[in-house]
Order: structure tokens, then sequence, then C-alpha cells
């Protein structure tokens, strides 16, 4: 008993690095996120990288939250696409998931009728999605888009 109590409060003690997400389109064109893979459904796996406390006061650059929610679909895809594209660390969150992401959203953009994707950059907020504007601000705060052919030639 006592063993189990300790690894268990060593398990919550270490801080998560990263959480699998899975995404994936209905008949539609919808995208879809959750923690799951849908059953029957052709889900691509992602990896989000979650920043401890202690690693956030370690990094320079501004810490990022990307807001993205089920009805999105080809916005919050962008979005995604350009941060990964980036090599942009960034935490994934759905306001429509959980009450506190609900909160934390609408105390953010101040409404829940604003649309996602809506990114949270230190304290600059990006919305609408536009991804000129996006890009550009992203090369404002020093996050320069990777070379494809430096990138190519590396592999």
């Amino acid at each position: 008993m006592k063993i189990s109590l300790l690894v268990l409060a060593s398990c919550l003690a270490t801080p998560t690095f990263a959480a699998k997400v899975y995404q994936w389109r209905d008949a539609d064109g919808r995208v879809f996120y959750s923690d799951q893979p849908a059953p029957g459904q052709n889900a691509r796996e992602r990896n989000i990288r979650v920043q401890s406390s202690t690693a956030s006061q370690v990094q320079d650059q501004a810490s990022m939250v990307l807001y993205v929610s089920p009805e999105c679909g080809q916005p919050c895809s962008d979005a995604v696409a350009l941060l990964d594209s980036r090599k942009i660390n960034y935490e994934l969150k759905n306001p429509n998931r959980s009450e506190p992401q609900m909160i934390e959203f609408i105390n953010l953009v101040g409404s829940l009728s604003v649309r996602t994707p809506v990114l949270l950059m230190g304290k600059k907020v990006l919305s609408p999605w536009d991804k000129l504007i996006w890009g550009a601000t992203l090369n404002k705060a020093g996050y320069p888009v990777q070379d494809k052919k430096n990138a190519s030639q590396a592999k």
C-alpha cells in the first residue's frame, strides 16, 4: 500500500511535457480533435508539447496557447499547420471541452461568440484567423519561417 502511494505521488510530481491529441475529419469535412482516436475514423496522431512551469521560466520566448473547437474546421487545421511548420511549442486547448477552459477562453476574448482559432502569444491575442497576419506576427516575434531547402538537405 505504501509503495503504491509512493509511485502515485512520484507520477503526479513529474511534469508532463507532451500530450497526444488525435485529429480526424467526418464525412462532411469537419475537423475534430480528441484525446482518443474515434472508432472507425482515420485519425492522425499529434504530439502537443505542454510546457511545465519550470520549463516556461527558462524559455525566452512567449508561451503559446492555440484555442480550437470541433466546428472550426479548416481555419483551425491551418493554424495548427502554421505553428507546426515553424516548429513552435504550443499548448492546444478546446474551450468546449471543459468548463475551466471555457471560462479561460471567455476571460481572454470577452465572449463565447468569438470563433476559433484564437492564438494567445504571451499577452498578445490573435483573432480572427488570417494566415498573413498570423505569419507576420510570428515573424515579428522571432519565429521565422523554416527554410525548406535546408530542412530537406538535413534529411
